[in-house]
């Protein structure tokens, strides 16, 4: 047997990469092969490589909910060859929710790549047509309606309970997986909400099988343009968003923070990469260190205290 077999496609990689002189650099996911978020990190990884001087490996680090590849890269030699790619999740809802090994200060965010609301939605029959009318129809039977989510005390849920609290709106969370397992339970009646991204509620509404009448964005929705914003229900403050952004390990050389931030904000600025976010559903919203630093740390206090207000213990 060719003894290049017994390696994995990383090992091949990162000995292509020594034997071409460059550094080898890796890239952490959080997450399990497969999924949006894994799905959108390799793509950017592919045309952020060029810009970094250094061959890109990536690795998938899963487990509870994405605190484990995160609690690896806190751990990592800062040598500005290790990275990891994060969603909100793992940084500014999980360290309420669960105990986690690392705090605010255990990372540096270097960039905010893009972000979308969540998004709410309901089959053709519900009594509602839009976001106004959906919150009204839920405020007037305190607990009777159920929201699919993807998982207790998720960023789901949290972004969701952000919305009712305005409204002083009661309706009873049920925690699923994902997408996968949510909008099934919606088109079933097994729940009457379904809460999650918005490429597949997009699809479901454009085939006529659901409607989608809430983001819980500012700003308005290309994929969506009948969900009322956040804005048009007057708190545009209590947006949450998913996002999607680079951390590294703290002591991270300033050099070397600013060379990965430099290149991933190329690769964000790249045609593929825009024609990949159109496809997505997400918009690009590049936030930089210092700005991506000051949006981590306002939302884990909101958040943290939105956890504290529902009395959701740590699991």
């Amino acid at each position: 047997m060719n003894k290049y077999k017994l390696l994995g496609t990383a090992a091949l990689i990162a000995w292509a990469g020594a034997a071409a002189g460059k550094d080898v650099a890796r890239l952490i996911i959080p997450t399990a092969p497969g999924g949006g978020t894994d799905t959108l990190f390799r793509a950017i990884a592919k045309y952020a490589e060029p810009h970094l001087d250094a061959t890109l490996v990536v690795q998938n680090v899963g487990g509870a909910g994405g605190a484990i590849g995160v609690s690896q890269l806190t751990r990592a030699k800062p040598d500005g060859l290790t990275m990891a790619g994060v969603w909100m999740g793992p940084i500014t809802v999980a360290p309420h929710t669960i105990d986690t090994t690392y705090g605010l200060d255990d990372y540096i965010p270097v960039i905010q790549l893009d972000a979308a609301p969540y998004v709410l939605c309901v089959r053709p029959d519900f009594p509602a047509k839009d976001g106004k009318e959906l919150l009204q129809e839920l405020k007037s039977k305190p607990g009777h309606y159920t929201f699919g989510t993807d998982g207790v005390a998720g960023p789901g849920q949290l972004a969701t309970e952000r919305v009712f609290q305005s409204f002083d709106v009661k309706a009873r969370d049920i925690p699923y997986r994902g997408a996968g397992e949510t909008m099934p339970a919606l088109l079933g009646g097994v729940v009457d909400i379904y809460v999650g991204s918005v490429p597949p509620a997009a699809a479901m509404e454009k085939k006529g099988d659901v409607k989608c009448l809430l983001a819980t964005g500012a700003d308005p929705v290309k994929a969506l343009p009948r969900a009322t914003t956040l804005t048009e229900l007057g708190i545009p403050e209590k947006q949450t968003l998913l996002w999607h952004g680079i951390v590294v390990p703290p002591n991270t050389p300033d050099a070397a923070v600013k060379r990965i931030e430099d290149a991933f904000e190329k690769a964000a600025d790249s045609p593929e990469m825009a024609a990949f976010f159109e496809t997505a559903g997400v918009e690009k919203r590049i936030l930089r260190r210092k700005e991506f630093s000051e949006h981590i740390r306002k939302e884990y206090a909101e958040l943290g205290a939105l956890v504290k207000s529902l009395d959701l213990k740590k699991q």
